[in-house]
């Protein structure tokens, strides 16, 4: 190989090096349009030094914080502020934040399905049941359902594909179940060896996203005044099943007159 051949190659293989180890300093260099704004970060947004996607990554924000938007860059990065000027790609910044759905509003959303969880279980322990309760005893606006013995409390539990019963409490021994609205605190009454216990319940978490109602106390002087008792008063036969809907939908304060709409369409 020439003598000329070999420098021009090694020239061009310095240039390459050159390119491929230089940084993107001229990024910062952009003209930046300012404005001021108030947005929100999407999960694991990631801050940059400058606006070019090669620069640093100074830090990730956590889902629904906060920013103050105070330019953007002509290549499509917010300029921030977060205790001196930072950069973050726009589509990781949402002008508003969509709040998760209550369990009530999910309910609500899907009424039919909850009304169908709710008439299977009763359909399957006709016979068993002669009476039930329909009482939110969790202050979430979603009524649970209660058999007559006070043994089983059920409630639906909407997993993003399906409303589907689940079980909140179960004894073999009957209760009679308490619930205060204020406190929102359930209680249970029992009777043994001729004396009346009381049993406090939080809702526990720990094992099942939907929580089981746990005792947590025997002493329930602190709720007994404010705690009224949870009557067993609907029938469970066929009447009360074909009109689950109706009950439900009057419970969730949507007025019985719209439902008897929905169900004539």
């Amino acid at each position: 190989m020439k003598k000329g051949t070999r420098k021009l190659i090694f020239a061009a293989a310095l240039l390459i090096i050159a390119v491929a180890f230089t940084t993107p300093a001229q990024a910062h260099a952009l003209n930046i349009i300012p404005m001021q704004l108030e947005m929100y970060s999407t999960s694991a947004t990631p801050v940059y030094a400058s606006p070019d996607v090669f620069s640093p990554i100074v830090t990730y924000l956590d889902r629904f914080l906060n920013v103050r938007v105070t330019g953007i860059t002509e290549n499509g990065f917010f300029q921030v502020d977060l205790n001196g000027a930072f950069y973050i790609p726009g589509a990781y910044l949402v002008p508003k934040v969509e709040k998760e759905k209550s369990s009530y509003q999910k309910a609500h959303e899907r009424l039919d399905e909850v009304t169908e969880v709710y008439r299977t279980q009763l359909q399957m322990m006709d016979g068993v049941w002669s009476k039930f309760a329909l009482k939110d005893v969790t202050g979430d606006g979603v009524p649970e359902l209660i058999d007559d013995a006070g043994k089983e409390i059920y409630s639906c539990y909407d997993d993003g594909d399906h409303i589907r019963l689940v079980i909140l409490y179960y004894s073999e021994n009957p209760v009679t179940f308490y619930y205060s609205k204020n406190n929102n605190k359930l209680l249970g009454k029992y009777r043994w060896n001729d004396k009346d216990y009381w049993e406090v319940y939080n809702r526990d978490t720990t094992f099942v996203p939907w929580g089981q109602f746990r005792c947590v106390s025997t002493d329930a002087s602190a709720y007994k005044g404010n705690a009224a008792t949870i009557e067993r008063d609907r029938d469970n036969n066929q009447e009360t099943r074909n009109d689950l809907y109706n009950i439900l939908h009057e419970m969730f304060g949507l007025g019985k007159e719209h439902s008897e709409e929905k169900e004539n369409k």
